[in-house]
This record gives structure tokens, sequence and C-alpha cells, in this order.
């Protein structure tokens, strides 16, 4: 062999050495399990962060819950308080329109009636056609109608739109 070949295989194997060094003072140092006892502390502290949460999130509704239940009940002890004084104040006829709405237990199969057994009808949140072929009211022409211009009028502006004669 060659002192070059010597050196070359020398210089290799001091390589691998390092490396393998390197890689043993790594291990010896411990960083990754640092690392991970790290990540576990955070993962357990996020955790206990998002079981206080949850807790608080209950108890917020539940308060809730306890406070919409005691507007009900105050609620009903106002109505109950109104029909009363109706009954008492008011001519017997016009007391006994209250007297259905109270919250007595005598009362609680009686079912109000709907607006077309009294007689009108409720407001509708759209307008109903008069025509099925018409355009409805959400149409982009409704109450518009289109008229051609007079031939003596610019070419530019041959359509108008103008509001329907009724």
């Amino acid at each position: 062999m060659d002192i070059s070949e010597i050196q070359i295989f020398a210089g290799l194997g001091l390589f691998i050495l390092g490396v393998l060094i390197g890689v043993v003072i790594q291990k010896s140092n411990g960083t990754d399990g640092k690392r991970v006892t790290r990540l576990q502390q955070k993962l357990a502290e996020s955790e206990e962060k998002h079981i206080k949460y949850q807790a608080q999130v209950s108890e917020h509704f539940l308060e809730t819950a306890r406070k919409v239940q005691t507007l009900n009940n105050s609620y009903q002890a106002v109505h109950e308080q109104l029909a009363h004084g109706a009954t008492k104040l008011c001519a017997s006829d016009e007391a006994s329109a209250f007297i259905p709405l109270s919250f007595d237990q005598s009362h609680r199969g009686h079912t109000i009636e709907s607006s077309e057994e009294q007689g009108f009808i409720p407001p509708m949140d759209y307008a109903p056609k008069n025509v099925k072929e018409s355009e409805g009211t959400l149409s982009e022409k409704f109450g518009l109608e289109e008229i051609i211009n007079a031939p003596d009028q610019t070419a530019g502006d041959s359509e108008e739109l103008t509001p329907r004669q009724a």
C-alpha cells in the first residue's frame, strides 16, 4: 500500500470514529429525553386548561339556565297578576279573554285559537303573485316596464325602464 492510500483510509476511519463519538455524546446528554419531557409537561398543562375551560362553560350554561327559569317564573307571576287584575277590574266578558292565557293548572288543556280561526290572516313575509306566470316581487324587473325609445332618440339609449302604470 501506498502512503496516500493509508492516509485516505486513516482519514475515513477517523471520520467514522468522530461520527460515532458524536452520536454517543448526544445520546448521553439526553437532549431528546429533555425535549420529550418538556412536551409531555406542555401536553398535561394544555389538557388541564381544557378541562378547566369545559367546567367553566358547563357552569356558565347551568347558571344561564337557572336565570332563564327565574325569568320564566317571573313572567308567569306577572301574567297571572295581570289576569287576576283583569278579572277583578274589568267586565266579565272582557276579562274572560285573559283567563285562558293564565298559567293556572285549571286551564292547562286550553289552546289559543289560531289567527285564521280568530278571523284575521297574519302578515306574510312575501307578496303573493296575482298571476303565476308573472315575475315575483324579488325580480329585478318587478314594477318596471321596458319601453322602446322612439327612433328620433339617440341610438345608445335604445331601452328605458320606467315604472308600470297600474
